[in-house]
């Protein structure tokens, strides 16, 4: 062993050189250290500005979903509801019940028996429930588009359901 260069080498086969401890540079290396980070800095919030735009969205579409099978279980009951003194209540209240997650305040019912028009969730006495008619269940619900506080505007959903009396 013999110190050459201020590192200590090791003899090894044919005059192979082995540096025990290897000299230290007093200077930094300058380069492209640290340029994966820097483009995370600046891709990384547009991401998820991204991807929170996407989960507003998905929220909206959620609620567009669940509106359109409770009213279309709401036109099937209504239906069938012949007997009852005020269906559109009945309804409604499946209708409710069937969207869980959207506010039963919010949810705007109209409902067309044979070509009459019935705003909100009553239509108590009506005599438009005859066999063969129609029965229709209309529903609008407010949505709207927020990412991190900001309103990207608002928007209203709606669906309908046209079922034929039995």
């Amino acid at each position: 062993m013999r110190a050459m260069n201020g590192a200590l080498q090791l003899g090894g086969l044919r005059g192979a050189r082995r540096f025990l401890i290897a000299p230290t540079r007093t200077l930094p290396v300058c380069g492209e250290h640290g340029g994966a980070l820097v483009e995370i800095a600046v891709v990384l919030p547009v991401l998820l500005l991204l991807m929170t735009g996407i989960f507003s969205i998905s929220i909206a579409l959620y609620q567009k979903l669940e509106l359109a099978e409770a009213v279309s279980a709401g036109g099937r009951f209504l239906a069938v509801d012949r007997g009852d003194t005020d269906p559109c209540a009945t309804t409604a209240a499946k209708v409710y019940a069937a969207a869980p997650s959207l506010s039963k305040s919010k949810i705007s019912l109209t409902f067309v028996l044979n070509g009459t028009s019935y705003p909100g969730a009553t239509c108590s006495g009506t005599t438009n429930m005859v066999s063969g008619g129609t029965a229709q269940v209309n529903a609008t619900y407010p949505c709207s588009l927020n990412v991190y506080g900001r309103k990207f505007g608002a928007c209203s959903l709606g669906e309908s359901a046209t079922e034929v009396v039995q």
